[in-house]
């Protein structure tokens, strides 16, 4: 699916010309004093969504996410299919309550879980038992 981006002054002075687009595309408006909009049909997303159970389309996108998030190629194929399905359900659940906070950390730590399967002397390191007392640590103060 294509994307357009106007400004925001161009989807003021021709609503009528930019919401007729947005029957057919995606459009972001930029905007000099703001974060840029992004308008879409909720029945798009929705669409993306439902596609994500299509095996074919899993495979597509597990494809796409390489490309775009390089570190995913270290990540077993299993692995990809799962990130895939706990991105695509996180992002639904992000733009439903408007933060994307849980998004961040959820890249993080498969980010993280790729570093380990593409270090493999770091998941030994990791997976190492530890013996000994507990350390007692202090809690830091705040500034």
């Amino acid at each position: 699916m294509s994307l357009v981006e106007h400004t925001f002054t161009h989807m003021l002075r021709n609503s009528g010309d930019v919401l007729a687009e947005v029957e057919h595309r995606d459009v972001v408006l930029r905007r000099r004093d703001g974060e840029d909009l992004f308008l879409g049909l909720r029945s798009r997303e929705a669409s993306v969504l439902a596609a994500s159970v299509d095996p074919t389309t899993r495979q597509s996108v597990t494809g796409a996410l390489s490309a775009s998030l390089p570190w995913t190629t270290f990540l077993p194929d299993d692995e990809r299919f799962e990130f895939f399905d706990a991105l695509a359900s996180t992002a639904a659940a992000c733009v439903e309550v408007d933060t994307f906070e849980p998004l961040a950390h959820l890249l993080d730590g498969w980010r993280a879980t790729a570093e380990v399967h593409a270090n493999p002397e770091l998941g030994k390191l990791l997976s190492i038992e530890r013996t000994g007392p507990p350390v007692k640590l202090k809690r830091p103060r705040a500034s």
